[in-house]
């Protein structure tokens, strides 16, 4: 019969106090339970519990009835107050699922957007770089003419000397002729690393960043497209061929093709086995959704493979849906599907196919200096690396194996997989079992 809001939505929305740095995000799962639990609390104020039966509990019963009727005056401003209490926190949790929502959106439109300005200006660096062109046959004329103005009046007059004005203006012309509007460049080439989601492509970044000397500061984690050659670096993830959330569109994918068929530009495409892609994304993405927290690794999440076993066992009909691209999955956040394993089979056969160089993060594992240095051949040529120390990946190779002996469901899986699926996992190198 007390006026205090209860212990449990307490605790909820203690939990949701900023911490230092930056807000926590809500979980909004457990503010809606609470919410539904209010109701119950309410309507249990100034009623009397249960007694077991018997005649001096009767007795007892109808004294705390009495009592209670009596407190009536008392309970009926408590049953409004928590009413309202009750009718305002289900606007809030409203309110909070509407910008949640809305956010997502945002979020989405916000990234077409993006790529479109990336298109827009794409062609104006295109533009820009067909004015220079045209500038440089206009002043390249402009030389000839004004050649072959002074070899004339030589002709007719052979004996007289050149004047200042027509040394300026021959000096002027031949400095003009070299007018570029681009970077100094070099000899280098825009270098693109495309990794699919979950393929450890983040550990390649960090290891240029930190070991391809003067050429590091031009290492971006985002996609540019350029109409000519850059000494830039872009890693990200793309797709060829299927729309997939998280990652760039198979249009920005043509162009960077576009730029490496002309010769101005490297397509290096790192790749992993694709069960481990599969298992790693599934663990990434439900966290993400779930915690709304990012993890660089299953390693932030399990301590063990058996803890892994344990939970694709329990949450296994989650994991098909996840594999199978159900768009339920991202029912917390909709947008854009992810592909689905299929899908992402076919996208690394894609990529395979129409990569400058193709590196194995299993290489890596076994030797990081040796699949390093095919790297900085593309990028720089021959370069000295004696000195490079280079860290392991954090990963565990084939780690799809352990887990394909712990959980039978999950060997069903793969062995239920269409027959396209296993071919080309087979055909990029890799085997389904031992």
């Amino acid at each position: 019969m007390s006026g205090r809001v209860p212990r449990r939505f307490r605790e909820c929305f203690d939990s949701y106090v900023p911490l230092q740095g930056g807000a926590r995000p809500y979980d909004l799962d457990e503010l809606r339970r609470a919410t539904a639990a209010l109701e119950g609390l309410r309507n249990a104020v100034g009623t009397v519990n249960r007694r077991p039966p018997g005649w001096h509990n009767h007795l007892i019963q109808l004294a705390k009835k009495l009592l209670a009727r009596l407190l009536t005056w008392y309970t009926r401003p408590l049953h409004e107050f928590h009413a309202s209490v009750s009718r305002s926190l289900e606007e809030i949790v409203r309110a909070l699922d509407h910008v949640s929502m809305s956010l997502v959106t945002a979020v989405d439109h916000l990234s077409m957007n993006m790529v479109a300005l990336e298109g827009r200006l794409a062609q104006s660096e295109k533009r820009r770089a067909a004015v220079a062109e045209s500038m440089q046959e206009q002043l390249e004329l402009l030389h000839e003419q004004v050649k072959a103005l002074v070899s004339l009046q030589r002709t007719t007059n052979p004996d007289a000397p050149a004047s200042r004005m027509e040394t300026d203006w021959d000096k002027r012309a031949c400095e003009s002729s070299r007018f570029d509007i681009d970077m100094d460049v070099g000899s280098d080439r825009t270098v693109y690393v495309i990794g699919l989601f979950g393929s450890g492509r983040s550990y390649l970044t960090e290891l240029m960043l930190h070991n391809i000397g003067e050429r590091g500061k031009y290492v971006r984690d985002t996609i540019r497209l350029h109409p000519g050659p850059t000494p830039m670096i872009y890693s990200g993830h793309a797709t060829m061929k299927y729309v997939s959330r998280a990652q760039y569109l198979p249009s920005v994918m043509t162009r960077i093709l576009e730029s490496v068929r002309s010769g101005f530009a490297d397509l290096i495409f790192l790749y992993r086995h694709p069960l481990d892609s599969l298992l790693t994304n599934w663990i990434w993405w439900r966290t993400y959704l779930h915690d709304h927290r990012m993890i660089k690794g299953i390693s932030q999440v399990y301590k063990s493979s058996d803890d892994l076993c344990a939970d694709l066992e329990k949450n296994f009909v989650e994991f098909k849906s996840f594999a199978e691209g159900d768009p339920g999955f991202f029912a917390a956040a909709p947008g854009r599907p992810f592909l689905s394993f299929p899908e992402f089979v076919e996208e690394t056969e894609l990529h395979l196919q129409s990569a400058t160089l193709a590196l194995r993060l299993e290489d890596f594992m076994i030797d990081p200096f040796k699949e390093f240095s095919r790297i900085v051949e593309v990028i720089l040529g021959d370069r000295d690396l004696s000195r490079v120390r280079l860290a392991h990946p954090r990963t565990k190779p084939y780690g799809y194996l352990a887990v394909q002996e712990k959980v039978p469901r999950f060997r069903s899986f793969i062995d239920l997989l269409d027959t396209d699926t296993k071919r080309r996992i087979e055909k990029i190198g890799y085997k389904l079992t031992v």
